[in-house]
C-alpha cells in the first residue's frame, strides 16, 4: 500500500520551482486585490486566484498537472 501512496505523492507532487512561482503569483495577485482601484468584482477574482495560487503552494498539490495526467 505505500508504494501506491509513494507513486500518488510523487504524481501529483510539484518541484521547488513551481512551487516558488505559485506562491509568487499568489502573493502578487493578493497585493493587486487589496491594492488596485477595482470593483467588488475584480478583487474577489485576485482574491480566489491568490488563494487558490497559494494554497496549491503550500500543499504541494498541484491541481493542473492532476488534471492533464502530466
Amino acid at each position: 500500500m505505500e508504494d501506491v501512496r509513494t507513486a500518488i505523492r510523487e504524481y501529483t507532487e510539484m518541484g521547488d520551482l513551481e512551487q516558488k512561482i505559485r506562491l509568487g503569483i499568489g502573493s502578487a495577485a493578493a497585493a493587486a486585490a487589496i491594492f488596485a482601484p477595482l470593483g467588488y468584482r475584480g478583487k474577489g477574482i485576485l482574491t480566489a486566484i491568490a488563494a487558490g495560487a497559494i494554497l496549491s503552494g503550500i500543499y504541494r498539490r498541484s491541481p493542473v498537472k492532476r488534471v492533464l495526467g502530466l
